[in-house]
C-alpha cells in the first residue's frame, strides 16, 4: 500500500465537476483532503492518495487527461505517527 500527497490545480471550468469523487469511485484508493483554496477564477485542493502504486499511477494519468495541474509534494500525512514536537 503506497501513501502520496499531490497538489491539484482546477480551472473555473471545472467546478461543480465530480472529479474527486470519481477517482475515489474509478480507483480502488482512499482520497483524503487535506486543503484547499477556490476562487472564482482557479483553485487548488491538497490531497492524499493511498492504494497500490499502480492505481495512484492511472488515478493521476486520468486526472492529467482532465486537464488537472498535478504538482507532487512530499509531504506525508502524519496520521499513525507521533507528534514529533514535545
Amino acid at each position: 500500500m503506497a501513501v502520496q500527497t499531490f497538489n491539484l490545480t482546477f480551472t473555473n471550468e471545472m467546478a461543480g465537476r465530480p472529479i474527486l469523487y470519481n477517482i475515489g469511485k474509478n480507483y480502488a484508493l482512499t482520497v483524503t483532503l487535506k486543503r484547499a483554496q477556490l476562487s472564482e477564477s482557479a483553485g487548488w485542493v491538497q490531497v492524499v492518495l493511498q492504494g497500490e502504486p499502480e492505481e495512484i499511477q492511472q488515478a493521476v494519468a486520468d486526472l492529467s487527461t482532465q486537464g488537472v495541474f498535478i504538482t507532487p509534494t512530499h509531504l506525508e500525512p502524519l496520521v499513525g505517527k507521533s507528534n514529533p514536537m514535545p
